[in-house]
């Protein structure tokens, strides 16, 4: 098959299908405050919400997407959307702190229909071009996840928070919908693995393949750095000098949807086989993005370009991880995207952790130094990478 089965609008609704089912998970973080209130319930039992899902998204990972390698991977995102979207239909009706956790904990569980559906493009398109499209789907993932909060905000603002999930609900059925009249019909799985085996075999793929564990490595250091920024942009722009509302801080956060526009520029680079360029380029952002955010007490401005450089800089290392590992990846492509990702996701997790200790105990000088280190981690592993694929290149 090839990339003209898919046309232009296709591929846009592939991105936004990615960006929906993806960024539903970062709704309840602005809402917290209103379900509470809703529920009549303390803030902290709300905010239970945001562990839930973070947990119940790394299972998903780990659990679901190495199906992949077994039954249809078509069949497995239409399912995983249609349950997804079922549930937040639930959690719109939650009048019980034991139904918004339940529903919540299935809604985040089965949100990953877009880390099957990107392995499973990439199956099927020509090779030349499956680092463009794979850039469109992950600008879509990304921008899905930064326009999440200010959608969920500006909803319970204007209305109330159960109408977030369930417009999100129905919109995700709508695509799954989409998805069932225009996804291809792959060729056939290897139906001869048994379960077990797939889960077993996760643990040799992962001893037997260094790289993927190199470019995870490069992936999980890259996003810890991010999410620091992003875990601690709180506490910068709620204190003087700035002293801005929870709404303004929100806000902030769309500042990054010019960076995931670098994914498809990346991608596209890739492409033309100069995956050396955007790992540089990446890694020198990353970097530079600590030494901005190093005055973003002092400056709003240094702040917006140091967030926008690591923005970038995340989208391209991501999209050349990928492409790195789905190119050469064969029937076991779910399982390494498996692994990739929840490595990855592993790293946010250590990240968002890193960066509320350094704050409480050394400050945002204490916060960008933690940063600058998971960011010299991040060239440590390219290096290493790279060097590994030029020896065995040789």
């Amino acid at each position: 098959m090839s990339q003209s089965l898919f046309s232009r609008s296709f591929i846009l609704i592939m991105a936004i299908t990615c960006g929906v089912c993806a960024g539903s998970n970062y709704y309840n973080q602005p809402l917290i405050y209103a379900m509470a209130k809703s529920l009549g319930v303390t803030v902290e039992q709300s905010a239970v919400t945001i562990v839930i899902s973070q947990f119940a998204y790394a299972l998903g990972l780990i659990v679901l997407i190495p199906l992949g390698d077994k039954y249809s991977k078509r069949k497995i995102i239409i399912s995983l959307m249609v349950i997804c979207g079922l549930a937040q239909i639930c959690i719109s009706f939650s009048q019980q702190l034991w139904s918004l956790y339940f529903f919540t904990f299935i809604a985040t569980t089965f949100s990953i229909a877009s880390q099957v559906l990107i392995p499973f493009i990439s199956s099927i398109v020509e090779s030349e071009k499956m680092s463009e499209i794979i850039g469109t789907l992950m600008s879509g993932l990304f921008l899905g996840i930064l326009l999440a909060r200010s959608y969920a905000g500006i909803i319970t603002t204007i209305a109330d928070w159960h109408l977030v999930y369930l417009s999100s609900g129905l919109l995700i059925i709508l695509l799954a919908v989409v998805m069932y009249f225009k996804l291809p019909v792959p060729a056939a799985s290897n139906n001869n693995l048994k379960l077990l085996q797939i889960y077993k075999s996760m643990f040799s793929i992962a001893m037997h393949s260094p790289q993927l564990i190199r470019r995870s490595c490069v992936g999980a250091t890259a996003f810890a750095s991010m999410i620091l920024a992003l875990s601690t942009m709180a506490f910068v722009l709620a204190n003087p000098p700035y002293s801005f509302s929870e709404l303004y801080i929100g806000f902030f956060g769309l500042v990054g949807a010019a960076g995931v526009f670098a994914t498809k520029w990346a991608g596209k680079q890739i492409d033309q086989s100069k995956e050396k360029f955007v790992a540089v380029l990446g890694c020198a952002l990353l970097i530079i993005q600590w030494l901005l955010l190093y005055f973003a007490q002092h400056s709003l401005l240094a702040y917006v370009f140091g967030l926008l450089c690591g923005y970038s800089a995340l989208s391209m290392i991501h999209v050349l991880n990928q492409s790195l590992i789905l190119r050469s990846a064969d029937e076991t492509r779910s399982r390494q995207h498996s692994i990739y990702m929840f490595i990855y996701f592993m790293g946010a997790a250590v990240g968002s952790m890193a960066g509320l200790y350094a704050w409480y105990h050394w400050g945002w000088t204490g916060c960008c130094m933690v940063g600058l280190a998971f960011s010299l981690m991040t060239v440590f592993f390219d290096v290493l990478d790279r060097k590994h694929m030029q020896a065995s290149a040789v």
